[in-house]
Protein backbone atom coordinates (compact mmCIF):
# COMPACT_ATOMS: atom_id res chain seq x y z
CA UNK A 1 0.00 0.00 0.00
CA UNK A 2 0.79 3.93 -0.60
CA UNK A 3 2.84 5.44 2.28
CA UNK A 4 1.71 9.13 0.91
CA UNK A 5 -1.45 9.74 -1.08
CA UNK A 6 -2.15 13.27 -3.28
CA UNK A 7 -5.78 14.21 -3.43
CA UNK A 8 -6.24 17.12 -5.96
CA UNK A 9 -9.14 18.16 -7.84
CA UNK A 10 -8.03 17.61 -12.26
CA UNK A 11 -9.54 21.19 -12.49
CA UNK A 12 -7.60 22.90 -10.06
CA UNK A 13 -4.22 21.23 -9.60
CA UNK A 14 -3.25 18.69 -12.43
CA UNK A 15 -0.33 19.96 -13.33
CA UNK A 16 0.80 20.77 -10.02
CA UNK A 17 -0.25 17.25 -8.62
CA UNK A 18 1.69 15.22 -11.72
CA UNK A 19 4.82 17.40 -10.60
CA UNK A 20 5.03 16.44 -6.70
CA UNK A 21 4.29 13.00 -7.74
CA UNK A 22 7.39 12.56 -9.58
CA UNK A 23 9.54 14.63 -6.99
CA UNK A 24 8.35 12.56 -4.07
CA UNK A 25 8.83 9.05 -5.89
CA UNK A 26 12.35 10.48 -5.87
CA UNK A 27 12.16 10.99 -1.79
CA UNK A 28 10.35 7.77 -1.07
CA UNK A 29 10.05 5.60 -3.92
CA UNK A 30 7.49 5.96 -7.04
CA UNK A 31 5.44 2.97 -5.51
CA UNK A 32 4.82 4.72 -2.01
CA UNK A 33 3.36 7.57 -3.71
CA UNK A 34 -0.29 7.41 -4.92
CA UNK A 35 -1.97 9.64 -7.50
CA UNK A 36 -5.21 8.25 -9.41
CA UNK A 37 -3.94 8.68 -12.87
CA UNK A 38 -0.71 7.97 -12.32
CA UNK A 39 -0.90 4.22 -12.05
CA UNK A 40 -2.20 3.97 -9.05
CA UNK A 41 -5.49 2.64 -10.29
CA UNK A 42 -4.59 -0.06 -13.06
CA UNK A 43 -6.94 -0.08 -16.36
CA UNK A 44 -10.40 -1.95 -15.80
CA UNK A 45 -9.92 -2.24 -11.51
CA UNK A 46 -12.92 -0.61 -10.20
CA UNK A 47 -12.00 3.31 -9.06
CA UNK A 48 -14.14 3.45 -6.27
CA UNK A 49 -12.48 0.66 -4.56
CA UNK A 50 -8.94 1.08 -5.61
CA UNK A 51 -9.57 4.32 -4.05
CA UNK A 52 -10.74 3.00 -0.67
CA UNK A 53 -7.92 1.04 -0.37
CA UNK A 54 -5.16 3.17 -0.97
CA UNK A 55 -6.42 5.13 1.66
CA UNK A 56 -6.70 2.95 4.09
CA UNK A 57 -3.09 1.91 3.88
CA UNK A 58 -1.74 4.93 3.22
CA UNK A 59 0.38 6.98 6.22
CA UNK A 60 -0.29 10.27 5.23
CA UNK A 61 -2.10 12.71 2.97
CA UNK A 62 -1.05 15.56 0.34
CA UNK A 63 -4.67 17.88 0.18
CA UNK A 64 -3.36 19.70 -3.09
CA UNK A 65 -5.60 23.42 -3.03
CA UNK A 66 -5.05 25.46 -5.50
CA UNK A 67 -7.07 28.89 -6.76
CA UNK A 68 -10.33 27.00 -7.69
CA UNK A 69 -10.01 23.82 -5.23
CA UNK A 70 -12.97 25.08 -3.07
CA UNK A 71 -15.09 27.17 -5.72
CA UNK A 72 -15.28 24.28 -8.28
CA UNK A 73 -18.46 23.71 -9.31
CA UNK A 74 -20.55 20.82 -11.17
CA UNK A 75 -22.38 20.79 -14.12
CA UNK A 76 -25.82 21.61 -12.02
CA UNK A 77 -24.14 24.59 -10.63
CA UNK A 78 -23.24 23.30 -7.10
CA UNK A 79 -20.51 23.53 -5.25
CA UNK A 80 -18.48 20.17 -5.54
CA UNK A 81 -17.49 20.50 -1.72
CA UNK A 82 -21.04 20.32 -0.81
CA UNK A 83 -21.87 17.68 -2.48
CA UNK A 84 -21.62 14.53 0.16
CA UNK A 85 -20.21 11.99 -2.42
CA UNK A 86 -17.43 14.17 -3.58
CA UNK A 87 -13.82 12.40 -4.04
CA UNK A 88 -11.20 15.37 -2.55
CA UNK A 89 -13.83 15.94 0.25
CA UNK A 90 -14.49 12.00 1.29
CA UNK A 91 -10.69 11.64 0.84
CA UNK A 92 -9.42 14.10 3.46
CA UNK A 93 -12.20 13.48 5.71
CA UNK A 94 -11.13 9.68 5.81
CA UNK A 95 -7.84 10.45 6.61
CA UNK A 96 -9.09 12.75 9.58
CA UNK A 97 -10.69 10.03 10.76
CA UNK A 98 -7.84 7.99 10.63
CA UNK A 99 -5.63 10.56 12.56
CA UNK A 100 -2.78 10.32 10.06
CA UNK A 101 -1.04 13.16 9.30
CA UNK A 102 -2.22 15.53 6.86
CA UNK A 103 -1.42 18.49 4.75
CA UNK A 104 -2.88 20.81 3.29
CA UNK A 105 -0.60 22.00 0.21
CA UNK A 106 -1.31 25.61 -1.47
CA UNK A 107 -0.51 26.41 -4.60
CA UNK A 108 -1.12 29.34 -7.56
CA UNK A 109 -1.22 31.74 -4.19
CA UNK A 110 -4.26 30.16 -2.81
CA UNK A 111 -5.38 30.57 0.48
CA UNK A 112 -6.46 28.01 2.92
CA UNK A 113 -10.41 28.04 2.70
CA UNK A 114 -12.24 29.86 6.17
CA UNK A 115 -14.40 28.02 8.34
CA UNK A 116 -17.26 28.75 6.93
CA UNK A 117 -16.41 27.71 3.47
CA UNK A 118 -15.39 23.68 4.25
CA UNK A 119 -17.98 21.16 5.37
CA UNK A 120 -18.15 20.21 8.84
CA UNK A 121 -16.55 17.21 8.14
CA UNK A 122 -13.62 18.47 6.69
CA UNK A 123 -13.20 21.79 9.00
CA UNK A 124 -10.28 19.53 11.18
CA UNK A 125 -8.54 20.30 8.09
CA UNK A 126 -7.80 23.92 9.44
CA UNK A 127 -5.83 22.96 12.14
CA UNK A 128 -3.17 21.22 10.32
CA UNK A 129 0.01 22.99 9.05
CA UNK A 130 -0.61 24.02 5.88
CA UNK A 131 2.49 24.19 3.21
CA UNK A 132 3.04 26.64 0.13
CA UNK A 133 4.71 25.09 -3.11
CA UNK A 134 5.43 27.92 -5.67
CA UNK A 135 7.03 27.39 -9.17
CA UNK A 136 9.83 30.18 -8.29
CA UNK A 137 10.84 28.40 -5.41
CA UNK A 138 9.97 25.08 -6.59
CA UNK A 139 12.73 22.61 -5.45
CA UNK A 140 13.19 24.73 -2.08
CA UNK A 141 9.89 24.10 -1.25
CA UNK A 142 9.32 20.51 -2.14
CA UNK A 143 12.58 19.78 -0.18
CA UNK A 144 10.83 21.56 2.98
CA UNK A 145 8.07 19.49 2.54
CA UNK A 146 9.99 16.30 2.27
CA UNK A 147 12.09 17.09 5.46
CA UNK A 148 8.68 17.93 7.47
CA UNK A 149 6.91 14.48 6.18
CA UNK A 150 10.48 13.17 7.64
CA UNK A 151 8.75 13.50 10.60
CA UNK A 152 6.48 10.76 10.64
CA UNK A 153 8.28 7.62 10.97
CA UNK A 154 6.74 5.26 8.96
CA UNK A 155 7.30 8.03 5.90
CA UNK A 156 11.42 7.94 7.35
CA UNK A 157 11.36 4.56 6.58
CA UNK A 158 10.38 4.85 2.80
CA UNK A 159 12.96 7.03 2.74
CA UNK A 160 15.68 5.04 3.77
CA UNK A 161 14.05 1.92 1.76
CA UNK A 162 14.36 4.30 -1.26
CA UNK A 163 18.15 5.55 -0.54
CA UNK A 164 19.23 2.69 0.22
CA UNK A 165 17.43 1.42 -3.29
CA UNK A 166 19.45 4.56 -4.99
CA UNK A 167 22.65 3.32 -3.65
CA UNK A 168 22.52 -0.47 -4.61
CA UNK A 169 21.76 1.20 -7.86
CA UNK A 170 25.28 3.31 -7.93
CA UNK A 171 26.61 -0.22 -6.71
CA UNK A 172 26.21 -1.63 -9.77
CA UNK A 173 27.24 1.34 -12.16
CA UNK A 174 30.54 0.65 -10.06
CA UNK A 175 30.92 -2.73 -10.49
CA UNK A 176 30.52 -2.33 -14.34
CA UNK A 177 33.16 0.43 -14.56
CA UNK A 178 35.64 -0.66 -11.41
CA UNK A 179 37.72 -3.89 -11.51
CA UNK A 180 38.44 -3.68 -8.13
CA UNK A 181 34.74 -2.75 -6.88
CA UNK A 182 33.37 -5.59 -9.11
CA UNK A 183 36.13 -8.49 -7.64
CA UNK A 184 35.52 -7.04 -4.22
CA UNK A 185 31.85 -7.66 -4.33
CA UNK A 186 31.89 -10.63 -6.30
CA UNK A 187 34.17 -12.41 -3.45
CA UNK A 188 31.54 -11.35 -0.82
CA UNK A 189 28.79 -13.02 -3.11
CA UNK A 190 27.59 -15.44 -0.65
CA UNK A 191 26.57 -11.90 1.62
CA UNK A 192 24.40 -10.66 -1.11
CA UNK A 193 22.93 -14.58 -1.95
CA UNK A 194 22.06 -14.44 2.13
CA UNK A 195 20.60 -10.82 2.12
CA UNK A 196 18.54 -11.51 -0.93
CA UNK A 197 17.02 -14.71 0.19
CA UNK A 198 16.00 -13.61 3.30
CA UNK A 199 14.60 -10.03 2.28
CA UNK A 200 13.02 -11.98 -0.19
CA UNK A 201 11.08 -14.16 2.06
CA UNK A 202 9.74 -10.40 2.83
CA UNK A 203 9.05 -9.97 -0.73
CA UNK A 204 7.16 -12.26 -0.64
CA UNK A 205 4.86 -11.77 2.56
CA UNK A 206 3.84 -8.30 1.26
CA UNK A 207 2.79 -9.49 -2.84
CA UNK A 208 0.39 -11.92 -0.88
CA UNK A 209 -0.75 -9.30 2.51
CA UNK A 210 -0.99 -7.00 -1.19
CA UNK A 211 -3.14 -9.29 -2.51
CA UNK A 212 -4.87 -9.97 0.31
CA UNK A 213 -5.90 -6.72 1.21
CA UNK A 214 -7.05 -5.96 -2.81
CA UNK A 215 -9.33 -9.46 -2.15
CA UNK A 216 -10.98 -7.85 0.59
CA UNK A 217 -11.39 -4.40 -0.49
CA UNK A 218 -12.33 -4.95 -3.97
CA UNK A 219 -14.14 -8.36 -3.27
CA UNK A 220 -15.39 -9.63 -0.06
CA UNK A 221 -16.79 -5.67 1.18
CA UNK A 222 -18.58 -4.44 -1.88
CA UNK A 223 -20.29 -8.30 -1.62
CA UNK A 224 -21.12 -7.60 1.87
CA UNK A 225 -22.18 -4.31 1.11
CA UNK A 226 -24.52 -4.93 -1.85
CA UNK A 227 -26.02 -8.26 -0.81
CA UNK A 228 -27.01 -11.48 -2.89
CA UNK A 229 -28.43 -9.00 -5.93
CA UNK A 230 -24.35 -7.74 -6.44
CA UNK A 231 -23.09 -9.29 -10.20
CA UNK A 232 -20.55 -12.10 -9.21
CA UNK A 233 -18.84 -12.53 -11.89
CA UNK A 234 -16.32 -9.12 -11.67
CA UNK A 235 -15.42 -9.74 -8.07
CA UNK A 236 -14.87 -13.76 -8.96
CA UNK A 237 -12.33 -11.91 -11.77
CA UNK A 238 -10.91 -9.48 -9.45
CA UNK A 239 -10.27 -12.88 -7.29
CA UNK A 240 -8.97 -14.91 -10.07
CA UNK A 241 -6.06 -12.33 -10.41
CA UNK A 242 -5.01 -11.55 -7.36
CA UNK A 243 -4.87 -15.74 -7.07
CA UNK A 244 -2.58 -16.03 -9.54
CA UNK A 245 -0.56 -13.03 -8.13
CA UNK A 246 0.16 -15.07 -5.28
CA UNK A 247 0.52 -18.21 -7.06
CA UNK A 248 3.10 -16.48 -8.98
CA UNK A 249 4.77 -15.09 -5.85
CA UNK A 250 5.69 -18.28 -4.10
CA UNK A 251 6.73 -20.73 -7.67
CA UNK A 252 9.71 -21.07 -6.64
CA UNK A 253 9.98 -19.77 -3.05
CA UNK A 254 10.80 -21.34 0.45
CA UNK A 255 8.00 -21.18 2.14
CA UNK A 256 6.86 -23.29 5.17
CA UNK A 257 4.92 -25.92 3.74
CA UNK A 258 1.63 -25.85 6.60
CA UNK A 259 1.40 -21.86 5.34
CA UNK A 260 2.03 -22.70 1.60
CA UNK A 261 -0.91 -25.49 2.07
CA UNK A 262 -3.40 -23.06 4.26
CA UNK A 263 -2.87 -19.98 1.49
CA UNK A 264 -3.58 -22.59 -1.60
CA UNK A 265 -6.72 -24.44 0.41
CA UNK A 266 -7.88 -21.51 1.12
CA UNK A 267 -8.04 -19.73 -2.16
CA UNK A 268 -9.14 -23.34 -3.87
CA UNK A 269 -12.47 -22.88 -1.21
CA UNK A 270 -13.18 -19.38 -2.29
CA UNK A 271 -12.87 -20.40 -6.47
CA UNK A 272 -15.31 -23.30 -5.45
CA UNK A 273 -17.59 -21.36 -3.77
CA UNK A 274 -17.50 -18.50 -6.63
CA UNK A 275 -18.28 -21.29 -8.89
CA UNK A 276 -21.44 -23.09 -7.21
CA UNK A 277 -22.40 -19.43 -7.10
CA UNK A 278 -22.39 -18.50 -10.60
CA UNK A 279 -24.24 -21.55 -11.49
CA UNK A 280 -27.08 -20.91 -9.44
CA UNK A 281 -27.83 -17.57 -10.33
CA UNK A 282 -30.01 -16.21 -7.37
CA UNK A 283 -29.33 -18.36 -4.46
CA UNK A 284 -28.99 -16.64 -1.51
CA UNK A 285 -26.86 -19.46 0.21
CA UNK A 286 -24.66 -20.12 -2.69
CA UNK A 287 -23.37 -16.34 -2.49
CA UNK A 288 -23.78 -15.98 1.64
CA UNK A 289 -21.18 -19.14 1.01
CA UNK A 290 -19.04 -16.78 -1.16
CA UNK A 291 -18.87 -14.22 1.55
CA UNK A 292 -18.34 -16.57 4.38
CA UNK A 293 -15.19 -18.38 2.75
CA UNK A 294 -13.68 -14.71 2.20
CA UNK A 295 -14.26 -14.24 5.71
CA UNK A 296 -12.42 -17.24 6.73
CA UNK A 297 -9.54 -16.91 4.23
CA UNK A 298 -9.08 -13.32 5.27
CA UNK A 299 -9.41 -14.26 9.06
CA UNK A 300 -6.40 -17.24 8.66
CA UNK A 301 -4.62 -15.77 6.88
CA UNK A 302 -3.21 -12.54 8.13
CA UNK A 303 -2.13 -14.20 11.51
CA UNK A 304 -0.23 -16.91 9.77
CA UNK A 305 1.37 -14.26 7.45
CA UNK A 306 2.43 -11.87 10.53
CA UNK A 307 4.09 -15.07 12.43
CA UNK A 308 5.70 -15.39 9.16
CA UNK A 309 6.79 -11.96 8.77
CA UNK A 310 8.31 -11.95 12.45
CA UNK A 311 10.30 -15.11 11.99
CA UNK A 312 11.78 -13.45 8.85
CA UNK A 313 12.71 -10.28 10.27
CA UNK A 314 14.33 -11.72 13.44
CA UNK A 315 16.52 -13.79 10.73
CA UNK A 316 17.79 -11.17 8.78
CA UNK A 317 21.23 -9.40 9.11
CA UNK A 318 21.93 -6.49 7.30
CA UNK A 319 25.25 -6.10 9.36
CA UNK A 320 27.46 -8.22 6.27
CA UNK A 321 25.37 -5.87 3.93
CA UNK A 322 26.64 -2.68 5.38
CA UNK A 323 30.02 -3.85 5.86
CA UNK A 324 30.28 -4.64 2.08
CA UNK A 325 29.08 -1.26 1.41
CA UNK A 326 31.41 0.69 3.23
CA UNK A 327 34.43 -1.61 1.81
CA UNK A 328 33.65 -0.65 -1.42
CA UNK A 329 33.57 2.89 -0.35
CA UNK A 330 36.90 2.84 0.88
CA UNK A 331 38.44 1.37 -2.20
CA UNK A 332 37.23 3.74 -4.33
CA UNK A 333 40.29 5.41 -6.39
CA UNK A 334 40.96 8.95 -4.76
CA UNK A 335 40.09 10.23 -8.19
CA UNK A 336 36.43 8.87 -8.13
CA UNK A 337 36.39 9.78 -4.40
CA UNK A 338 37.24 13.33 -4.64
CA UNK A 339 33.68 13.16 -6.99
CA UNK A 340 31.50 14.00 -4.10
CA UNK A 341 28.44 15.17 -6.40
CA UNK A 342 28.33 11.13 -7.30
CA UNK A 343 28.87 9.44 -4.70
CA UNK A 344 26.41 11.47 -2.71
CA UNK A 345 23.71 8.89 -3.19
CA UNK A 346 26.34 6.18 -2.92
CA UNK A 347 27.61 7.51 0.61
CA UNK A 348 23.53 8.44 1.36
CA UNK A 349 22.64 4.76 0.75
CA UNK A 350 25.00 3.65 3.29
CA UNK A 351 23.46 5.70 5.93
CA UNK A 352 20.00 4.92 5.31
CA UNK A 353 21.26 0.95 4.94
CA UNK A 354 22.98 2.03 8.60
CA UNK A 355 19.64 3.25 9.87
CA UNK A 356 17.24 0.05 8.28
CA UNK A 357 19.53 -1.90 9.94
CA UNK A 358 19.76 -0.52 13.62
CA UNK A 359 16.01 0.29 13.42
CA UNK A 360 15.25 -3.20 12.54
CA UNK A 361 16.96 -4.78 15.22
CA UNK A 362 15.46 -2.44 17.47
CA UNK A 363 12.25 -3.43 16.55
CA UNK A 364 12.93 -7.41 16.74
CA UNK A 365 14.57 -6.82 20.18
CA UNK A 366 11.90 -4.93 21.49
CA UNK A 367 8.58 -6.91 19.86
CA UNK A 368 10.50 -10.66 21.56
CA UNK A 369 10.23 -8.45 24.77
CA UNK A 370 6.58 -7.58 24.24
CA UNK A 371 6.07 -10.87 23.52
CA UNK A 372 7.32 -12.49 26.61
CA UNK A 373 5.84 -10.11 28.84
CA UNK A 374 2.64 -10.44 27.23
CA UNK A 375 2.59 -14.54 27.11
CA UNK A 376 3.60 -14.16 31.38
CA UNK A 377 0.57 -11.78 31.90
CA UNK A 378 -1.73 -13.80 29.82
CA UNK A 379 -0.64 -16.76 32.23
CA UNK A 380 -0.87 -15.08 35.39
CA UNK A 381 -4.73 -13.17 34.47
CA UNK A 382 -6.15 -16.23 33.03
CA UNK A 383 -4.55 -19.15 34.61
CA UNK A 384 -4.75 -20.73 37.81
CA UNK A 385 -2.67 -18.06 39.82
CA UNK A 386 -2.98 -19.44 43.54
CA UNK A 387 -3.94 -16.41 46.36
CA UNK A 388 -0.98 -15.47 48.01
CA UNK A 389 1.14 -15.92 45.07
CA UNK A 390 0.51 -12.45 43.21
CA UNK A 391 3.83 -10.92 44.64
CA UNK A 392 6.30 -13.31 43.58
CA UNK A 393 4.74 -13.19 40.24
CA UNK A 394 4.70 -9.57 39.90
CA UNK A 395 8.27 -9.81 40.84
CA UNK A 396 8.83 -11.63 37.49
CA UNK A 397 6.72 -9.96 35.55
CA UNK A 398 8.59 -6.91 37.08
CA UNK A 399 12.06 -8.50 35.88
CA UNK A 400 10.36 -9.48 32.28
CA UNK A 401 9.23 -5.72 32.12
CA UNK A 402 12.48 -4.17 33.38
CA UNK A 403 14.03 -5.35 29.68
CA UNK A 404 12.16 -3.03 27.65
CA UNK A 405 14.37 0.21 28.20
CA UNK A 406 14.25 3.57 26.36
CA UNK A 407 14.79 4.58 23.35
CA UNK A 408 11.05 2.85 22.79
CA UNK A 409 9.32 2.80 19.39
CA UNK A 410 6.49 5.27 18.79
CA UNK A 411 3.92 3.26 19.28
CA UNK A 412 5.14 1.40 22.69
CA UNK A 413 6.31 5.21 23.51
CA UNK A 414 2.60 5.86 23.85
CA UNK A 415 1.66 2.94 26.26
CA UNK A 416 4.42 4.07 28.67
CA UNK A 417 2.61 6.19 30.96
CA UNK A 418 -0.56 3.98 31.33
CA UNK A 419 2.38 1.23 32.03
CA UNK A 420 4.05 3.20 34.74
CA UNK A 421 0.98 4.45 36.59
CA UNK A 422 -0.46 1.36 36.98
CA UNK A 423 2.61 -0.35 37.88
CA UNK A 424 2.51 2.75 40.42
CA UNK A 425 -0.98 0.68 41.73
CA UNK A 426 -0.22 -2.89 41.55
CA UNK A 427 3.03 -2.39 43.88
CA UNK A 428 0.84 0.04 46.12
CA UNK A 429 -1.57 -2.87 46.57
CA UNK A 430 0.90 -5.12 47.16
CA UNK A 431 2.66 -3.13 50.04
CA UNK A 432 -0.97 -2.46 51.56
CA UNK A 433 -1.29 -6.39 50.99
CA UNK A 434 -4.47 -6.09 49.47
CA UNK A 435 -4.18 -9.25 47.67
CA UNK A 436 -7.89 -9.09 46.41
CA UNK A 437 -7.14 -5.97 44.07
CA UNK A 438 -4.31 -7.26 42.63
CA UNK A 439 -6.17 -9.34 39.92
CA UNK A 440 -7.85 -6.68 39.04
CA UNK A 441 -4.94 -4.13 38.54
CA UNK A 442 -3.00 -7.32 36.16
CA UNK A 443 -6.05 -7.38 34.08
CA UNK A 444 -5.69 -3.57 33.49
CA UNK A 445 -1.82 -4.02 33.30
CA UNK A 446 -2.25 -6.92 30.69
CA UNK A 447 -5.00 -4.67 28.64
CA UNK A 448 -2.16 -1.85 28.16
CA UNK A 449 0.57 -4.60 27.25
CA UNK A 450 -1.37 -6.41 25.27
CA UNK A 451 -2.89 -3.53 23.30
CA UNK A 452 1.07 -1.99 23.14
CA UNK A 453 1.95 -5.45 21.16
CA UNK A 454 -0.41 -5.46 18.87
CA UNK A 455 0.50 -2.01 17.86
CA UNK A 456 4.32 -2.80 18.17
CA UNK A 457 3.63 -6.10 16.02
CA UNK A 458 1.64 -4.65 13.25
CA UNK A 459 4.55 -1.75 12.93
CA UNK A 460 7.24 -4.17 12.45
CA UNK A 461 4.85 -6.31 10.09
CA UNK A 462 4.38 -2.89 7.71
CA UNK A 463 8.02 -1.89 8.54
CA UNK A 464 9.44 -5.60 6.97
CA UNK A 465 6.92 -5.17 4.11
CA UNK A 466 8.48 -1.90 2.85
CA UNK A 467 12.09 -3.57 3.44
CA UNK A 468 11.55 -6.22 1.04
CA UNK A 469 11.86 -3.53 -1.77
CA UNK A 470 15.53 -3.38 -1.90
CA UNK A 471 15.40 -7.25 -2.94
CA UNK A 472 15.03 -6.57 -6.84
CA UNK A 473 18.30 -3.95 -6.84
CA UNK A 474 20.04 -7.04 -4.55
CA UNK A 475 18.94 -8.89 -7.36
CA UNK A 476 20.51 -6.84 -10.30
CA UNK A 477 23.63 -6.55 -7.82
CA UNK A 478 23.76 -10.90 -7.78
CA UNK A 479 23.37 -10.88 -11.58
CA UNK A 480 26.56 -8.93 -11.92
CA UNK A 481 28.40 -10.99 -10.18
Amino acid sequence: MPGIFISYRRTDTIAWAGRLFADLGKSFGAPQVFMDINGGIPRGANFEHALTAALAGSDALLALIGPQWSTCKRSDGSRRLDVPTDWVRNEIAAALRRNIPVVPVLFGGAKLPGEAELPEEIRALRKHQEAEITDKRWDYDVGALVNDLFASPLLKQLHDVASANTGFGYLKHLIATLPAVADAVSRSKEVIENTYREVGQLELFKNIHDALHTIEFQCLRPMQEGGAASRLRPFRLTFAGETQRIEAAMEGRELDANLRNDITDGLQLVAEAFHAALSAPGDDAAYRRVVNELVGLLSLLPAKLDVGIAQAAAGLNLDRLVDLMQRVRGQLPATVGAKDSELEPFVRGIDALNRLRDDLKARVYEHGLLQRLDSKLRAVCFGETLPGSFGGEWARIRLARSRLAPPYSPELGQAIDDLQATEREIEAALARQEERAVPDHLRDYFRIVASAFRSVDGSLKQFCLRLGAVSQPLKTVLQMC
